[in-house]
């Protein structure tokens, strides 16, 4: 791997902000780790109402043991979405960048004349990303085979995930939200359908679904228009209701809509994850002139049992990026269930993954004594790594045999995924693969500065604290701290 694309402007690199390198220079000497905060990171904690307890910075080189500023580096603390890192590099070291998630479409009954005579059986391997053109594809491969009528039902096998309790609404009390979906060995579409909703000029309000509407949703719509800006709770105007049956579901929507508002749309998790299968399938095998006269359940898929088709899913590779580029929660969770049935040869369960991750990081080498994983995403509350235990993650990452895998997949500053818009004009700028993560009372950010002489450091800086959320600047002040004092040690080197 090579940095020829990751060039600093050597003018801005040299000079930097000139009170910024001044200070540089008086705070670096020979690489000696420190416990205090550099000011610049200390003010911008001050200025946040964060007290330097509250936080935990981790920078090193590549390579070297002596760690440039290591500040409650050994504390563990919530990281947020930066456990993403965690399941992604174990994932790829386990699973490797090309592995991809078979969904198999099987039957023991008798095809003849166009008829399936007996049940089909689907059997789900925790793909993160079936979606609904997954679905269109299967459908089509399915009536290339001949068939055209199933007679008998559609039995889902869902065991290669354990079965688990999941409270949706147990994180934040939102139960509808996406991010809020627990995984399952036949995830589909993240258990969600989309509502797109669009004023007209007659005051009354267009809502369909983004695609295919399922099998059993009905939509109630009364919606008027109002004048005046968007308001941030335009959901809530619309006085949604959704009652949830399992397979037949009715969305209402019987309030107001800001023509300001535009075209909008609005995902929501609604029916289980069985039903919304099911739904979608009837919807699109009737469209695609089938029929189908059983019903849905769950079930075991018989040894005997021939295959009719398989799907296989896009390369793990491609899924790491989604996942850490946007903060992907919900393929993060099938991604750690994903690693747990192939370590543990089980029901995957997400209880047993942290301490098979412990196993893991042991035979390579390293330890991870205070990881806590609760669901692999960092959507948690009780989740928790320390700074100096997320950046020897890093390392191993930048040293392994997929790094250029895992290097890609992480957002670039001021380029991409959630770090599109921030260091925008700043040394980081097109030269930091960072990985964001935010909670209610938690900020944080890790990953790689690239340097232009091709060092690279490992930067880890975690905030836990009711104005975390203020603390971004801290964070970003601390990477800017990382690429001046570099500068300000090449200089001195150059002189």
């Amino acid at each position: 791997m090579t940095n020829s694309v990751h060039v600093l402007r050597p003018a801005l690199w040299l000079a930097g902000r000139a009170g910024w390198l001044v200070l540089a220079v008086l705070v670096t000497g020979a690489t000696v780790a420190r416990a205090a905060l550099p000011e610049p990171i200390a003010q911008a904690l001050r200025e946040a109402g964060v007290p330097p307890s509250a936080a935990s910075l981790y920078v090193r080189e590549v390579g070297r043991e002596q760690p440039l500023l290591a500040h409650r580096a050994t504390t563990p603390m919530n990281p947020a979405s930066t456990m993403k890192i965690v399941t992604t590099l174990v994932g790829l070291d386990v699973l490797g960048p090309a592995y991809s998630w078979q969904t198999t479409f099987a039957s023991n009954g008798r095809l003849q004349g166009g008829v399936l005579s007996g049940a089909l059986y689907v059997k789900g391997s925790g793909d993160p990303k079936l979606t609904s053109e997954s679905l269109q594809a299967i459908v089509t491969a399915l009536r290339a085979r001949g068939i055209r009528e199933i007679n008998g039902d559609l039995v889902i096998d869902r065991s290669r995930f354990a079965k688990a309790v999941h409270d949706p609404a147990a994180f934040d009390g939102l139960p509808l939200r996406p991010y809020n979906v627990g995984p399952d060995a036949l995830l589909f579409n993240f258990k969600s359908v989309g509502f797109r909703f669009a004023p007209l000029p007659d005051g009354t309000v267009r809502v369909i679904t983004d695609g295919a509407s399922p099998d059993g949703l009905s939509i109630v719509n009364t919606l008027r228009t109002t004048s005046g800006t968007c308001p941030q709770d335009w959901r809530s105007r619309m006085a949604p209701n959704f009652d949830d049956r399992g397979n037949a579901v009715t969305a209402t929507f019987a309030g107001i809509y800001a023509t300001d508002c535009g075209e909008r749309d609005w995902y929501i998790s609604l029916y289980d994850h069985t039903g919304l299968f099911a739904a979608m399938f009837a919807r699109l095998w009737r469209d695609a002139g089938g029929t189908w006269t059983g019903v849905a359940r769950e079930g075991a898929l018989p040894r005997n049992a021939r295959v009719l088709h398989t799907h296989i899913s896009p390369p793990l590779a491609t899924m790491v990026t989604d996942i850490n580029k946007f903060s992907n929660n919900v393929m993060a969770r099938q991604l750690l269930l994903t690693i747990d049935a192939e370590l543990s040869k089980r029901p995957a369960q997400a209880k047993r993954a942290g301490r098979s991750i412990r196993d893991w990081a042991k035979a390579r080498g390293f330890d991870l004594p205070d990881l806590v994983i609760e669901n692999g995403s960092g959507l948690s509350r009780i989740e928790r790594i320390s700074a100096q235990s997320l950046a020897g993650m890093l390392e191993y990452g930048l040293t392994s045999p997929f790094a250029s895998d895992f290097l890609s997949s992480l957002p670039l500053a001021a380029t991409d995924g959630t770090l599109a818009k921030r260091f925008v004009n700043q040394l980081a700028e097109g030269n930091a693969y960072l990985k964001t993560g935010t909670l209610t009372g938690v900020k944080a950010l890790a990953g790689y500065l690239l340097l232009p002489d091709g060092r690279r450091m490992l930067f880890v800086g975690i905030v836990n604290h009711g104005n975390a959320e203020a603390a971004q600047k801290a964070l970003d002040s601390a990477v800017d701290w990382v690429y001046l004092t570099e500068a300000a040690k090449l200089k001195a080197l150059t002189r």
